[in-house]
């Protein structure tokens, strides 16, 4: 290789790479390649001192051993795997990641890595080229998994630079990415009168159903529409957490790993009374268990299983109804009632009157009907 005072032109390193001059050039001019200009009779020259283009060499040879890593997907699902564990442990933010979390991350990341191109050659997987390919695909409506994905793939990269295979621009890249919110979230709940309709209707014995079931169905709207509490929350609730004497619930680890107690009113306490009446016996320490339809065992209530539950019942009575979706009438009910805002705050387990105001609810037809009386 050619060498004159220590400066290599654009032939000698052209010669060096294998590649062509215009490729030389290319990479010169879109700041790859770092060098400088002297000027040539009415012309100039690029020209890159050694010890530069050796220090490029050897980072540019080490960053195509990384992209090399980061686009074969066996190599990513193998880091993806450390990275939960990480979360886990908290080893990334420094506090441990909720199971619910966890499993949001989870499915996520496998969403962005099965919709990504199937042909990517050996670009990274983890690029921003790549995140606008799979947002585009996804339609405006749903924002939430735009959202969930960019909070997971934001993650995953800080791991990656605290392995050292990602530059951390590629972050700020991101995180400058964020997506927008193009619809009004949808955000269910029913009126008083509905929630009524909704407990009545479960309270209704269907043929398949054994008396057990319905007492279940009763009481999981009961305790969702009575105490506000969350999906996980009713799943999560144990034995030992109802605590009928002194009419209160103990909320164990609730989100952001806070406990907090919730009153039990008189109506939800006959309904608990009544379920543990007939709750199976089992060493479970779960409050709400379901029964399996051909063993008898019982198991453990998951999010799943509520969501259909409720979906089920609120159908039946015509109302778009979820799980959170009474925990947000919960609010809306005792706030038209005139509870006071920051005791529904605590009892929702919000840290932000902001969060709790963000609830309510309050539909056209209350208004009018409110104000007719006035």
């Amino acid at each position: 290789m050619g060498k004159v005072e220590n400066i290599l032109n654009i032939a000698d390193i052209a010669k060096d790479l294998r590649k062509s001059k215009k490729t030389v050039i290319r990479l010169v001019k879109s700041g790859s390649l770092p060098a400088i200009t002297i000027p040539r009779k009415s012309k100039f020259q690029y020209v890159i001192p050694w010890q530069t283009y050796f220090d490029w060499k050897r980072l540019n040879a080490n960053q195509n051993i990384v992209n090399n890593h980061l686009s074969n997907l066996n190599d990513l699902n193998e880091l993806k795997l450390e990275w939960l564990k990480w979360c886990e442990n908290g080893n990334l933010t420094g506090k441990p990641l909720s199971p619910r979390t966890m499993e949001i991350y989870t499915h996520c990341l496998d969403y962005y890595l099965a919709h990504i191109p199937r042909r990517y050659g050996k670009t990274p997987i983890i690029s921003l080229d790549f995140i606008r390919y799979v947002f585009g695909n996804i339609s405006p409506e749903r924002y939430s998994l735009k959202f969930n994905i960019h909070s997971a793939v934001k993650s995953f990269l800080k791991y990656l630079i605290a392995k050292n295979l990602v530059n951390k621009n590629l972050l700020d890249e991101v995180r400058q990415f964020r997506p927008k919110r193009v619809y009004p979230p949808k955000r269910t709940h029913c009126t008083l009168e509905q929630f009524n309709s909704l407990l009545l209707e479960a309270s209704k014995w269907h043929r398949g159903q054994s008396n057990y079931d319905v007492l279940l169905n009763k009481t999981l709207v009961a305790i969702l529409g009575y105490a506000g509490l969350r999906n996980g929350e009713v799943t999560n609730l144990r034995l030992q957490d109802v605590d009928l004497t002194n009419k209160r619930i103990f909320v164990y680890l609730g989100k952001g790993k806070k406990n907090r107690y919730v009153g039990i009113c008189n109506s939800l306490y006959d309904n608990l009374l009544e379920y543990l009446s007939v709750r199976p016996r089992t060493n479970l320490e779960n409050f709400f268990v379901t029964v399996h339809r051909t063993t008898i065992e019982a198991r453990p209530f998951d999010r799943y299983t509520l969501q259909q539950k409720i979906k089920r019942l609120s159908k039946r009575v015509e109302i778009n109804v979820t799980p959170h979706g009474l925990r947000r009438t919960f609010a809306t009910i005792n706030a038209n009632a005139g509870k006071p805002l920051n005791i529904i705050s605590l009892a929702l387990g919000h840290s932000d009157l902001k969060t709790t105001q963000g609830y309510l609810m309050t539909t056209q037809d209350e208004v009018v009907k409110e104000m007719q009386g006035w």
